[in-house]
């Protein structure tokens, strides 16, 4: 059994610990038997052994799992973001390489970048600001978004598709740092390069090298699993042959080779042969617009301010054209505009196509049992709807049950969502293989036959908690359980719980609150779920919150949470401190840290 240094246990963790090795003691000496235990051969029932298990990485309930990385990368799920580049709300939160970083430190395999022109009147390459919005941020912010909208309706002196700032240099082969672009023009380096942000918002930006470059530094460290890039175009030509350059001057060791899709004839690489590769994901060309001459371009319809192209259905927008240079990188992930699966391009295996949560919804109603079948052998993204500006989240769980591989959520905050993310794919690398029935060689032509489903019973023994929330208040905590699970309206096409938005569990449980202070004692209480039917393993996930009570329910902050796959459930976890800040660090075990604060545990019997 592997141990880590073990922590000062509270007196209430140690008082609990012995009642529970006394009750063991009592069973061996009845049945005359040692008790077994996950991590142990045989189990030694004394308090020290019990408690070096708790600080031990066998108690782990989210320890890391083996992966089968052989199967066509649309039989597994990926962790995915959304707008990856904001720190912050969606109004005027600030685009930085740290929302980046953290992300891909944290496990994230599917990135966002929202890239548009260059603009010397409001273009700053530094990401290096305050994190905190000040008042006079958010003021320059709306007066940067009143400039924006100013061009967006022609008041301003720029154009809708702004045309190269650079004037061709006349010689007969161009220089160094020159290049020719798909029309044969020479073309210069340009004064401004492209810039990421959040389109028609007062968001600040930061430059598209800055987060090329972030990207690169970053995009390995935690998973040698690939990574996807979604690349949201909103740029003129010009500007997208600079991001081309910029694109192989920084990850030419990582892309994969141009040549190597070819319409229907190439089929869906597996996960291994990926490793350390960066997969391109952006507006597919038709092969039909490449017969005329001059640069061959495609329409990608940008959302106002949303970022995805498939919003382009709910908001009017405008147009921003592809060209092949950049288009042709989009080997395994070409981004195709959806319309039905009838379309030609839904027949085409390295397609994607990018779904709002509630054009997915209406999808689900409309015919299921399609796009589960699409989603068997094709990729498929869900995002969230572009009216979620203060970066809530959609409720992936449900989407992943349809079968979608990219389930984009907004990684600012801890909520819900990302604790069901979390569940999801921590220590697996980023990318989890699908349960059996979804994968694309299984026989299963919808939800109703893709998994196995039983009925559930389990009863959660809370032991004691341990210096959970801040040292200078006086707490009574208690804990609550959510089951979620799949609804049974929703696996025939019926309305989603919530609409689809993440809150809580459809089945709830709670405790009474324990004793006083930041390390109580729930004095063995019992939470149970009975007969619960239904229930798939794979695909249902056990939420646990530790609240502090209070007279007014709305003001009850939820101090710490956890969140676990039924299919990995074991008998001890940890949870995590749940303050409402970006990037708090998640504690998978009692005795990771001595500096950070240890965590509630539970115990299954």
């Amino acid at each position: 059994m592997t141990t880590t240094n073990p922590p000062s246990w509270s007196p209430a963790v140690l008082n609990q610990v012995r009642s529970l090795t006394n009750e063991f003691n009592q069973i061996e000496n009845i049945e005359g038997d040692n008790v077994d235990f996950p991590g142990s051969q045989s189990f030694d029932t004394s308090t020290n052994r019990l408690l070096n298990y708790l600080a031990s990485e066998e108690s782990n309930a989210m320890a890391p799992v083996a992966l089968d990385a052989t199967h066509p990368i649309s039989d597994y799920y990926i962790s995915s973001s959304h707008n990856t580049y904001l720190w912050g709300n969606q109004l005027y939160g600030k685009a930085t390489t740290k929302a980046y970083q953290k992300v891909l430190e944290r496990g994230c395999r599917c990135v966002e970048v929202d890239v548009w022109d260059g603009d010397d009147s409001d273009f700053d390459t530094s990401d290096s600001s305050s994190e905190s919005g000040s008042d006079n941020e958010k003021e320059g912010g709306i007066k940067k978004l009143s400039r924006r909208f100013k061009n967006k309706i022609g008041l301003s002196k720029s154009k809708v598709e702004p045309q190269p700032k650079d004037t061709p240099v006349s010689s007969s082969s161009p220089p160094k740092g020159e290049g020719v672009g798909p029309s044969g023009l020479r073309r210069t380096v340009s004064k401004t390069e492209p810039r990421v942000l959040h389109g028609h918002t007062a968001t600040k930006e930061v430059s598209f090298r800055a987060v090329c470059s972030t990207i690169r530094d970053y995009a390995f460290v935690t998973s040698d699993l690939p990574l996807i890039v979604s690349l949201e175009i909103h740029t003129c030509p010009a500007q997208q042959e600079i991001m081309v350059d910029i694109i192989k001057d920084l990850w030419a060791p990582y892309l994969v080779d141009l040549n190597a899709a070819t319409g229907h004839e190439v089929s869906l690489p597996t996960l291994e042969s990926l490793r350390k590769k960066i997969l391109i994901k952006v507006k597919y060309t038709a092969p039909e617009a490449a017969k005329g001459t001059g640069p061959v371009v495609v329409s990608s319809n940008a959302s106002s301010g949303a970022g995805s192209e498939d919003e382009s259905q709910e908001t009017a927008v405008k147009k921003s054209h592809i060209i092949t240079a950049l288009a042709s990188m989009g080997v395994y992930t070409r981004g195709c505009h959806f319309k039905d699966f009838d379309q030609p391009e839904a027949k085409l295996p390295n397609h994607i196509f990018s779904l709002s949560e509630s054009k997915i919804i209406d999808v689900h109603k409309r015919d299921h049992s399609a796009l589960f079948r699409h989603n068997k052998r094709f990729m498929m993204r869900v995002y969230p709807k572009g009216i979620r500006v203060s970066s809530s989240n959609l409720d992936p769980a449900p989407f992943w049950r349809m079968g979608a591989q990219i389930v984009a959520l907004n990684w600012q905050y801890i909520n819900a969502a990302t604790m069901l993310n979390q569940a999801m794919f921590h220590a697996t690398g980023g990318w989890v293989l699908k349960p059996e029935g979804y994968r694309s060689f299984h026989k299963a032509q919808s939800q109703i036959t893709a998994l196995d489903r039983g009925t559930l019973d389990l009863s959660i023994e809370l032991l004691a908690g341990q210096d959970i929330g801040p040292a200078d208040k006086k707490l009574n905590l208690y804990v609550r359980s959510e089951l979620h699970i799949e609804d049974m309206e929703e696996i025939t096409g019926g309305a989603l719980p919530e609409g689809g938005s993440t809150k809580e569990g459809q089945i709830k449980a709670a405790s009474e609150v324990g004793s006083a202070g930041r390390s109580p004692s729930f004095g063995r209480q019992v939470l149970q779920f009975r007969a619960v039917p239904g229930v798939s393993e794979e695909l249902t996930f056990v939420r646990y919150v530790v609240i502090c009570a209070s007279f007014l329910k709305k003001t009850c902050p939820t101090l710490s949470t956890a969140c676990i796959r039924l299919f990995h459930i074991t008998r001890f976890t940890a949870i995590l401190q749940a303050e409402r800040e970006p990037w708090i660090e998640v504690i998978v075990s009692c005795g990771e840290s001595a500096a950070l604060p240890k965590a509630l545990r539970y115990l299954t019997l």
